[in-house]
Order: C-alpha cells, then structure tokens, then sequence
C-alpha cells in the first residue's frame, strides 16, 4: 500500500511539474489566438458573472485603432501640381487638394490675363474651389498626390489625379479627378474607406466657392445667384437670405455658380447626391453635391461620383456636357427666337470671321423677310394720311357727340379701306426678336469681347472715351447709340404724318431723344441691330416715297 501511494505521488508531482512546463512555453500563444474567442461561451456558461471581465481583455479595440497612421503626422509639404490643356490651365494644391486657379485659355481680359474663374485663391477663402469634406468641415490637411504635373495637351489626351488624406479619426479618403484635353468638364470620383477599428461616421461633399472669377470685385461682378436645375425647372437661391447651408430635395441635374459669361457646375452621377447652397463672408454663394451620411464598420466604404463643369456659358459645349446644362442661359420668354439667332449668328461668323459683319447680315436677312409685311405699313400709313382731311372734317362737325364721331369715323376707314393700325404691325413684329437678341447678345459669351469697327466689345456700350465729372460722376460718349437716334430722327421725319400735326412734330423730336438715352447702356451690338435695321428701314421708306402718290381712294376701292 505504502509503495503504491509513494507511486501516487511520484506520478501526481510529475504530471503536476509537466503541466507547469508546458503552460510556461505555451501559455501566451494560447491567449492572443483567436481560437481563444471561441472559448469565451463555454466559460460564460460556468461562469457567467465573469463573462463581462473577459471580453474587453480579447477584443482589444485601442490596439486596433492604432493601426492606422494620419496624414498629418507625415509631415508633408504643400506642393502645388499643375494640369495643362489646350482649353484650361489648373493648378491644385495639396493643402486641402483644392483648386488655387482655374484659367481659361480661350478668353482673356482687358489687361491681357487669362479668365481665372476662382475669385479668392487665399486659404481664408474657405471652403475653396473642389474641397471636400467626409463630417462637418472641409479638409483642410496636407494630402498626398501621385504626380507633379499632368500635360494633356496632346489631341485627345486625357489622365488622372489622385490626392490621398488619411484623417485622425481613421478615414481614408482619395479625391481622384479624370481631365480631357479637349472638354472643360473634369470627372471626379471620392472615395472613403474606414481604416480603424472602430465605427466612424462619414457623409462626402464636394463643394466650389466662395463666389466665381472676378466677384471679389463688387464694381464689376456680374454674378447670379447659385442656381439648379431642379425637377426639370430652373431653381435660384439668393444667397443674402440664407443663414449658413441649405440642402435642396429633388432629382437635381445640376447646381451651379455663374456670371454673364462663365460657370462652374456640378453634375452628379448618382441619384442620391443632393445639391446645397451655402453663403460665405460678403453674401458670397458656395454651392456643391452632399451624399447620405453613413456610419462605416471597421473596412467600410463609401464613394461620390460626379462631373465638374468650369468654363464658358456656350450653347454648343453646355448642350454638348448634357444633363440639360444648356439651361443655365435663361434667354427669356422668347428662348425659342433667341436660340436660333445665336445658332444664325454663329453660321455667319464661321463665314464673315467678324460678329459685327454677322449682326448686320442678320438685321438685313430679319429685314428681307419682314419686307411684304413692312411695305403693306408704309402704303397704310400714306392712306392713313390721304384720308386725314375728311378725318378731321368728322372730328369738327361731331366733336360734341364721341359715339356718333367714332361710328362715322369707322366706317370712313371700312370705306377706303385704311387699317388704322397697320403702320404699328412691324414694330409690333420686331418686339419679340429685338427682345430675343437682347438676352442672346446680352449673355453671348461669343460676343464677349468681340471688336468691330471702334467697338471694342459688342457686349458692352461702345465708348469712345469717359469724361468723368464733378463729383465722380462719369459720363462715356457712346456714338453708336447717338447714331441710332439720328437715324430714328430721319426715318420719323420721312414717315407719313397721321394724327394732329402738333403731336406729331413732338414725337419726331420725343422719340428719338428717349430711344437715344434707352439704348446708351445697352449691348453696342444690340444698339448696332437696330442702327442697321433703322437704316433700311429709311432707303425702304425713300423707295416708296419716290413712286408716284396715289390718288385719293374711291368709295368700295382700298387706299
């Protein structure tokens, strides 16, 4: 028995010293493996007042987070990076990935430098032109960029950029913009990935702003409101009544920030991007797309993609974009004259190379199709005035019985055949198309800046010089829209005389002094339209006058 128990106990304290032995070389393996996790349910069925005591020690969620190392901490410099086309010159920086310049190479200003379309450039201007945002502020660390430089000026060239910013809270964020060489619009693509170990909150933006080009400059900011395309209608805010950001609801083509001549726009390429306003310091417009907010597991991700449009307001390369960008020129009532007179404007310039020529040949074509119209006014008017004697002869001898003068005065025109108002059909004619060329030549970028004899620009009045008065006042000498009330003056005085002939000698003097001080600010080639069209109208009416005058009409016969 005493052998036996010694036997016992040999074997108890060997199993006891192997057991230490092999959880002193195997005890922390065992530990970190995951299998470890699976263990947990077993010992919560024994124990379950331990359990909450050995969860937080195998999940280890600080040692996850930890995983990740912010773009901040990299300490890198800004660099700019610059992207060369043949349409636009862009330059990026990696502070915030936002565009510091935007230059148009097409179209130049007064003093020779190319049309910039970011008004403010300076990091203050926050949020800046293509920031981004993943919560509730833009960007605004040092990212990572994968060129120095993109040149695209090779025929149909096209490339990309990638900025990458990994944030403090885990976000991974990439902003990869694709450019053409031969387009104004850039396709971006934003994507966020959750590189921690915990739940992070995201919701991606993109915006442009603080204002557009020159808005920095009140005195010569021609800015309009930012405006969408909404649910197939056109949709503008004004941002002085805003109060910080307004998201707006609806199938959204495009948002956009714009003035007479160019624009920036957003095109989302996903249904769920919504459009939003905000207003930055001096009531200027920030505009840009918001997708849903999103809360991303450890690995998740999220991505906006759409389309930016930064370039001139021309019907051809806006209808060329889609998504109705077109719609952002408002030409009026009267859009379906108006377009079509840009597209006869531009036809004649691919031939004459010069808008003024155009504008003339265009007034001359208006003035060949409304000629059957115009010389049936002239002949009116000529019998309008061969009946005025028997007009006033009724006017004397019923002035004292206003029903009975008009009856006799009625059938006097039935009986000649004299329309009293068909010497006011061409003018009424002509109303829709001058309003038509009006906002066609008035928000032309074709015609921004286009020269044609002295004119320096056909959007614009032609001045010849400024003088500027006391006070401040200036005054510019306009001599095109003098030569237009000239001509108004000549072509009232060879028109027919209907009427008391007191009026009509102040109306000759009336009406061109009050066309003449209409027109002075008016588009020089708007005012160069109706010169032209005054003009023909004159040789018309010297055509007529010249032919033998017809005899008073007999009764039943026109006149």
């Amino acid at each position: 028995m005493e052998r036996n128990a010694i036997v016992a106990t040999v074997l108890v304290i060997c199993i006891l010293l192997g057991y230490q032995w092999y959880m002193a070389h195997f005890e922390a393996p065992v530990q970190e493996a995951p299998r470890a996790t699976t263990a947990a349910p077993s010992e919560q069925r024994t124990a379950p007042a331990q359990a909450p005591q050995v969860q937080p020690a195998i999940t280890k969620p600080s040692v996850a987070q930890k995983t990740h190392t912010p773009t901040a901490q990299l300490n890198l410099q800004v660099k700019e990076v610059t992207v060369e086309t043949p349409l636009v010159r862009a330059v990026l920086s990696t502070a915030g990935a936002r565009v510091t310049s935007w230059q148009l190479k097409k179209y130049k200003l007064d003093s020779g430098a190319l049309v910039d379309l970011v008004a403010d450039p300076s990091a203050k201007a926050a949020p800046g032109a293509l920031s981004v945002w993943v919560d509730s502020e833009p960007l605004d660390g040092t990212f990572e960029v994968d060129k120095q430089q993109l040149d695209l000026t090779q025929p149909g060239a096209s490339g990309t950029l990638a900025f990458k910013q990994v944030t403090a809270a885990g976000l991974q964020i990439q902003k990869q913009l694709t450019f053409h060489g031969d387009r104004y619009d850039v396709e971006i693509e934003i994507a966020v990935r959750n590189v921690a170990g915990d739940v992070v909150a995201a919701q991606p933006r993109i915006a442009w702003g603080p204002g557009l080009r020159h808005e920095q400059a009140a005195h010569a900011s021609t800015i309009q409101p930012p405006t969408l395309w909404l649910d197939g209608k056109r949709v503008q805010e004004d941002v002085a009544k805003l109060s910080g950001e307004k998201a707006l609801d609806g199938k959204l083509s495009w948002v956009a920030l714009q003035d007479t001549y160019f624009a920036a726009a957003f095109l989302p390429k996903e249904t769920d991007l919504r459009a939003f306003v905000a207003k930055a310091p001096k009531d200027q417009g920030v505009i840009g797309l918001l997708g849903s907010k999103q809360n991303l597991p450890p690995g998740g991700n999220l991505s906006l993609n759409a389309r930016i449009y930064a370039g001139p307001r021309d019907l051809d390369v806006l209808k060329a974009v889609g998504q109705d960008l077109d719609q952002l020129i408002d030409l009026g009532w009267f859009d379906f004259l108006a377009r079509p007179a840009l597209w006869l404007l531009k036809f004649l310039y691919n031939y004459t190379g010069n808008y003024g020529i155009a504008i003339i040949l265009v007034t001359v074509l208006q003035k060949i199709a409304f000629h059957p119209l115009t010389h049936k006014s002239m002949k009116s008017m000529q019998a309008m005035q061969a009946v005025q004697p028997k007009i006033q002869a009724i006017q004397e001898r019923y002035k004292n019985n206003p029903q009975k003068k008009q009856e006799e005065t009625m059938a006097l025109y039935r009986k000649h055949g004299v329309n009293p108002m068909g010497g006011c059909l061409p003018m009424l004619a002509q109303i829709p198309i001058f309003i038509a060329l009006y906002n066609a030549l008035s928000s032309s970028v074709e015609m921004w800046q286009a020269q044609f004899l002295w004119i320096r620009d056909l959007t614009q009045p032609d001045s010849l010089f400024t003088v500027t008065l006391w006070g401040g006042h200036a005054i510019s000498a306009n001599l095109l829209a003098l030569l237009m009330g000239v001509s108004m003056w000549v072509q009232q005085k060879m028109s027919p005389t209907t009427g008391d002939p007191r009026q009509a000698q102040m109306m000759l003097w009336m009406m061109p002094i009050i066309f003449t001080f209409m027109f002075w600010s008016f588009p020089s080639g708007l005012v160069l339209y109706w010169l032209v069209n005054n003009i023909l109208q004159v040789g018309q009416q010297w055509l007529i006058n010249r032919g033998p005058a017809r005899p008073p009409a007999s009764e039943g016969q026109p006149a």
